[in-house]
C-alpha cells in the first residue's frame, strides 16, 4: 500500500499543493512552522477521517477560505481515489472513488502508522494515551471493532450524565440497568478484541526489540484489564466472552454506590492499560530513557507487522520530526527496516540525520511557507 499522488486545497497553510510520492522513502525538509506537520496531518485525515491535532475540524481550513479539500490516489490491491472535504457551511464529506461514504467504510482504505515526538511518551505516558494508540490501530483493521467502540463511548457518556443527575434525583437510577446491559455487551467485545491484538503485538514487539537491543533484554507487552487488581497482571487467554460479561456485571454491582457518589463510570475497558516490561520489570517505573525509547520503536515496528498480517499490506509510515529525537543507531535501524517494507514519509528541519546513501535512495522535498518544492 502506498500513496501515489496527494493534493491539498486550502488545507491549513496550503493554498494549493500537488505532488507525486515515491513508494519508498520520502523526506520533507524545512524550517519550523512552514507546513511539514500539516502535510502529515492531511495524510492522517485521509486515513482516519479526522485529525490527531484538533477536534475542531474547521481549524483545518485555511484562513479566509470556505472549505478544505484533501485528495489522494492510493495504490493497493485495488487502486483507490480518496477525498475529504471540510467546510464551514456543510457537513464533512468522505469520498471513495468520488462517491460519498461513511467514516466506518472510509477508515481502512488507507492505513497509516504515525510516529511523532509525543509517541516517545507512550511507555511513561497515561493509560489513556496507550489505549488511544491501541484503538487507532485496531480501528484501521477492524470496522466491527470501530463500530463497537463508538457505540460504547456513547453508552459511557450517557451513563455518566445519568450518574451525575442521580445525585439530585435518585429516580434516574431506574434507567441504569438498560445502560448497564449495553456496557456489558459492548465492553466485553472490546476487551476480547484488544486482548487478541495485544497477543499478536507482543510477539512482534519481542522480535523487534531483540533486534534493536542486540538481544540483551526481553520486552513483554501486557494487556491489563481494569479488574485485575494485581499490578502487572494480564488477561488470561482462558477468559471467554461469557466470563468477561459476568465479571463486568459483578463489578457494576459492587461499585454502584461509588459510581453514584463520584458521578461517572468506574467499570469498563475505558480504564484498561498496556504494561511494558523489560526482563519482567515495569518499564514505566524503572526503565531508563533509552530503554523506553527502544520499547516504543519496537511497538511502532510491531504495528506494521500487525497491519500487514490483518490486511495483507504494510501501512504508510508517517515520521514527524522524530529523527532528531533518536540516536544514530536507532535512526539507521528504523529507516533500514522501513525501507524494506513500507512507504515512509519523514519530516525534518535538516538532512544531517540522513546518510548520503539514505538521501540518494529517497525522494527529497523542500517545504517553505506552504509551498512544496522538489
Amino acid at each position: 500500500m502506498h500513496i501515489q499522488t496527494l493534493s491539498l486545497h486550502n488545507f491549513r497553510n496550503y493554498e494549493t499543493a500537488s505532488l507525486s510520492l515515491s513508494a519508498g522513502l520520502n523526506i520533507f525538509v524545512g524550517d519550523n512552522a512552514q507546513g511539514k506537520t500539516n502535510l502529515l496531518e492531511a495524510i492522517y485525515v485521509l486515513s482516519l477521517s479526522k485529525s490527531y491535532r484538533t477536534v475542531r475540524e474547521t481549524e483545518l481550513i485555511r484562513h479566509g477560505a470556505d472549505r478544505a479539500i484533501i485528495t489522494a490516489q492510493v495504490a493497493k490491491m485495488a487502486s483507490l481515489d480518496l477525498g475529504v472535504m471540510v467546510s464551514h457551511a456543510e457537513k464533512k464529506r468522505l469520498l471513495v472513488n468520488q462517491k460519498s461514504t461513511t467514516a466506518n467504510s472510509f477508515v481502512g482504505c488507507l492505513n497509516t502508522v504515525l510516529f511523532i515526538p509525543d509517541s516517545l511518551q507512550l511507555v511513561k505516558g497515561s493509560p489513556g494515551d496507550r489505549r488511544r494508540f491501541l484503538d487507532v490501530q485496531i480501528c484501521q483493521i477492524d470496522p466491527v471493532y470501530r463500530n463497537n467502540l463508538l457505540k460504547y463511548q456513547r453508552v459511557v457518556r450517557q451513563r455518566n450524565t445519568l450518574l451525575k443527575d442521580a445525585w439530585d434525583n435518585r429516580v434516574q437510577l431506574n434507567q441504569l440497568p438498560a445502560w448497564d446491559n449495553q456496557l456489558v455487551t459492548l465492553g466485553s467485545k472490546i476487551m476480547m478484541r484488544r486482548q487478541e491484538v495485544v497477543e499478536i503485538l507482543q510477539s512482534y514487539c519481542q522480535r523487534a526489540h531483540e533486534t534493536i537491543s542486540d538481544e540483551r533484554e526481553e520486552l513483554r507487552l501486557i494487556y491489563q484489564p481494569f479488574f485485575e487488581e494485581e499490578e502487572g497482571a494480564s488477561m488470561s487467554s482462558a477468559y471467554t466472552i461469557y466470563e468477561l460479561e459476568a465479571i463486568l456485571r459483578k463489578q457494576l454491582q459492587e461499585r454502584r454506590r461509588e459510581e453514584v457518589r463520584r458521578g461517572y463510570t468506574l467499570v469498563g475497558p475505558q480504564r484498561d492499560d498496556l504494561v511494558f516490561l523489560i526482563n519482567d520489570t515495569d518499564l514505566k517505573k524503572y526503565g531508563s530513557q533509552g530503554q523506553q525509547r527502544t520499547a516504543v520503536l519496537a511497538y511502532i515496528l510491531a504495528e506494521l507487522e500487525l497491519m500487514c498480517q490483518e490486511t495483507g499490506e504494510y501501512p504508510v509510515v508517517l515520521l514527524d520530526d522524530v529523527m532528531s529525537e533518536l540516536d544514530k543507531k536507532r535512526q539507521m535501524l528504523l529507516l533500514s527496516i522501513l525501507n524494506e517494507k513500507a512507504q515512509t514519509i519523514v519530516t525534518t528541519t535538516n538532512l544531517d540525520s540522513f546518510t548520503p546513501e539514505t538521501k540518494a535512495r529517497a525522494l527529497v522535498f523542500t517545504i517553505e511557507k506552504g509551498r512544496i518544492l522538489q
